[in-house]
């Protein structure tokens, strides 16, 4: 392998919005590892080190089934990016496997080397950033695109929850900053910063059951979830399938509002919730500024994305496993 160019780097998604002289730098930071066919470049849970640019060969992505064997979510090639999630930090763990098929070449970026310059503000590393989220949104709405066409070949059933019609019980006196400085979002802000952010955004609160966008709704706003839970599910049958379930810290509405498209998939609350609503110019607003806060807002994004694509790509893998006869927990 020769070195790695700058220029092969603008071809890849994730470095296509760097300047030349910052594709330059970053090129210089790359490794070549080779593989060999049925080794493992990526090792489902464990710590996620840093990402792999692929040079030649194929490699498959998917997740391990009960009692062995791999469900296949995705097959990747020369060009393309994996374990690219590393970037975002947070002590993450690999959310699946990645194994060679026939051998394989490979560039190796550590992900510490991206930390260390995101905690200096450097304009690279901010730019990556936010990439990387653009780049997860995108791969969850294909991810919830890929399982709404599954459901529709499986007949799957399921009795859909009741919807309950509880008011919620609203708290005056509640504190905004005891809250916030617990929640893993805010828990790296200063005060300043977390009043900041919360300023920006106006609470809300809901009973449980109260929907929050219907699928084909406009993405106009995103939510932080301070209390409770919202869940995300796929019309099914009569009924909603469930997708996921979003706690307190984490925000929910992320890929639509990134990618400016209408929301494909049902928010609804599953309990009585407190949160923390942004429109969209707002929330933009404090993304793309490039201070300290706009470094921590855009971090907990994307950890939010890899929680959600994780959480995705655990749903398609438990209907892959089904539709095989494997025995899977519901």
């Amino acid at each position: 392998m020769t070195a790695l160019s700058a220029s092969w780097l603008a071809d890849v998604p994730l470095f296509a919005g760097l300047d030349e002289a910052s594709r330059r730098e970053l090129a210089d930071a790359f490794t070549p590892r080779h593989f060999a066919d049925g080794e493992a470049l990526l090792v489902q849970n464990e710590r996620a080190e840093g990402l792999y640019l692929i040079d030649a060969g194929r490699v498959d992505i998917g997740k391990r089934l009960p009692g062995g064997g791999l469900a296949l979510l995705a097959t990747v090639g020369a060009g393309e990016v994996i374990g690219d999630m590393a970037l975002i930090g947070r002590d993450l763990k690999r959310s699946a496997m990645g194994v060679a098929r026939g051998p394989v070449g490979s560039w190796y970026l550590p992900a510490d080397q991206f930390r260390a310059a995101l905690s200096q503000l450097q304009p690279t590393s901010l730019q990556l950033q936010a990439a990387l989220g653009r780049l997860i949104a995108a791969r969850v709405a294909d991810k919830t695109g890929d399982i709404a066409a599954l459901l529709g070949e499986t007949p799957d059933s399921f009795t859909p929850r009741p919807q309950r019609a509880l008011a919620p019980v609203i708290e005056e006196d509640f504190a905004a900053e005891a809250f916030l400085a617990k929640l893993p979002c805010c828990a790296a802000m200063t005060p300043g910063q977390r009043r900041a952010f919360w300023d920006a955004g106006t609470r809300v609160e809901l009973a449980a059951d109260s929907d929050l966008a219907a699928v084909g709704a406009p993405s106009d706003r995103l939510w932080l979830v301070v209390r409770g839970a919202v869940r995300s599910g796929l019309p099914h049958r009569g009924g909603v399938y469930q997708l996921t379930i979003t706690g307190p810290g984490q925000l929910v509405g992320l890929a639509p509002l990134l990618q400016g498209v209408p929301h494909d998939r049902l928010l609804r609350t599953s309990e009585q919730a407190t949160l923390l609503a942004f429109d969209r110019a707002t929330f933009r607003e404090m993304l793309d500024t490039g201070d300290a806060l706009s470094r921590e807002v855009g971090a907990s994004v994307n950890a939010d994305l890899v929680t959600a694509l994780d959480a995705l790509d655990q749903v398609e893998a438990r209907i892959l496993a089904m539709r095989r006869g494997h025995a899977v927990a519901a």
